[in-house]
């Protein structure tokens, strides 16, 4: 009976998974079927500053690629779920997009000491005590979002589970939605370079690997699935190599390589400790949802990296288009099969269920905010430093909330995990730091040899 219960729901959660697939994938098409269409180019005709902004690309506002740099990919995931992945960017702060659209970088220490001077004057107190807010802010957000997690896909409401996690990917969404709106409102970058549609590519992979996610809780266990997010390196690096031809140094290879023995000697132990058990019939289902969220949060990165670098998105506008589409494309799915009335219905006539969407929406966009802010502020590396404390936390807060038991050899294969995602972040960080210095030379080197180039005497006419 166990089993008959747990591929009937494996079963619902797959064709889900395909209709949500089937109908976000062709709401895109006709996106990039009606932008080619009505998009000559040769005579510039517009259709309305909303219209503009979805099928076209704003090419009067694109700049050279040498006059600035955002950061990469992982810096702009908009995922419900926050990444142990860093950003490519070495350890200077995020660009940061003025009223005119310009990006620049802030000064180290000059939110600090904005934010901390009622503290103390000295500048190393003022940035440590930022850091440790930060830190605490983010620890805490995704605390509160992992529990929050766990308990609504796992619990009974009035004896009924909660099978509806596109309800709650567009509660997060529409949140985060309002919140970007608002800021580029404030920043006057409410024009993206590129057309809104093209954010729809990554919007999709991004909702299918949170529905992935959402739905693995019901199969698997907490602690599997945050000790599976470590592995997305090794997607991020086969989709950039798949879509975009990008290759990487070694180490990232080798790093990816121990992550994926770490954690699939971390799943071999748990799925042994929990043989017999009525886990043990759900492992097929939820790997096969664990991997599919992996591969399409990898290509969520890659996506989200390629818009970045080609029409320099900043990372609200990043938060903006990502967000938009996602929240229209889940309203959409919700609309299509009429669950949309019937669970806001439930919601709101549960004050529990209501209370716990809540509060998971709420600390998923407070996470992202200080995920943003912490990268700005501090860099990729400090970010993946607190991430990794944030996720053995949360693993540990899981085992204690809901009984999860994890062996000692277990704890060994996520220290594995986790300490050769640390020095990825290290390494990472070195190599920024050295090529920055090497250019810092060769711009010492080249105006050297202007200035002792003879110039040449102008000629009057």
């Amino acid at each position: 009976q166990k089993m008959a219960g747990s591929a009937a729901r494996g079963e619902e959660a797959i064709w889900n998974f395909i209709y949500g697939l089937l109908l976000s994938a062709f709401v895109a098409a006709a996106l990039r079927a009606l932008s080619k269409f009505l998009d000559p180019r040769g005579a510039k005709e517009t259709y309305g500053f909303f219209v503009d902004c979805i099928l076209f690309d704003d090419n009067e506002g694109k700049v050279d690629d040498t006059t600035s740099k955002e950061s990469d990919s992982s810096t702009f995931k908009t995922s419900s779920s926050s990444s142990s992945s860093s950003p490519q960017s070495g350890d200077r702060p995020l660009p940061r997009a003025t009223r005119g659209g310009d990006v620049q970088a802030s000064q180290p220490g000059a939110t600090s000491a904005k934010l901390f001077s009622w503290l103390s004057d000295t500048p190393s107190i003022q940035r440590s005590a930022h850091l440790i807010s930060c830190a605490l802010g983010l620890i805490i957000a995704f605390l509160i979002y992992g529990v929050q997690q766990e308990k609504i896909m796992t619990a009974d409401y009035n004896g009924e589970p909660f099978r509806e996690p596109n309800f709650l990917i567009f509660g997060t969404r529409f949140m985060a939605s309002m919140i970007a709106i608002g800021v580029c409102l404030c920043k006057n970058q409410l024009r993206t370079r590129s057309a809104l549609y093209k954010f729809s590519f990554c919007s999709i992979s991004n909702i299918l690997s949170s529905f992935c996610q959402f739905t693995s809780l019901q199969f698997l266990s907490f602690p599997v699935l945050q000790v599976a997010k470590s592995c997305k390196t090794l997607a991020v690096l086969l989709v950039s190599f798949m879509v975009l031809g990008k290759r990487f140094p070694p180490f990232e290879y080798a790093v990816a390589l121990i992550v994926m023995i770490g954690a699939g000697a971390f799943f071999y132990i748990y799925a042994e400790t929990t043989k017999g058990g009525e886990g043990a019939l759900n492992w097929p289902v939820g790997l096969t949802f664990l991997v599919l969220f992996i591969l399409l949060d990898g290509f969520t990165n890659v996506w989200q990296g390629f818009l970045s670098k080609k029409y320099k998105t900043t990372q609200w506008q990043m938060m903006l288009g990502v967000n938009f589409w996602s929240m229209t494309l889940t309203l959409l799915i919700q609309g299509a099969d009429n669950t949309l009335g019937s669970t806001t219905a439930r919601v709101l006539s549960t004050p529990t269920l209501l209370v716990d969407c809540s509060m998971l929406c709420l600390s998923a966009v407070t996470g992202q905010l200080f995920i943003f802010h912490t990268i700005a502020e501090f860099g990729p590396l400090v970010f993946t430093l607190i991430s990794i404390v944030r996720v053995i936390m949360s693993i540990i807060t899981s085992c204690f909330l809901y009984g999860h038991h994890i062996v000692p050899i277990g704890w060994a294969s996520i220290a594995v995990v986790f300490g050769a995602m640390a020095w990825r972040a290290h390494k990472k960080n070195e190599l920024a730091k050295e090529a920055k210095r090497s250019a810092h030379v060769v711009d010492v080197e080249k105006l050297r040899e202007a200035e002792s180039t003879p110039r040449r005497p102008q000629s009057s006419v």
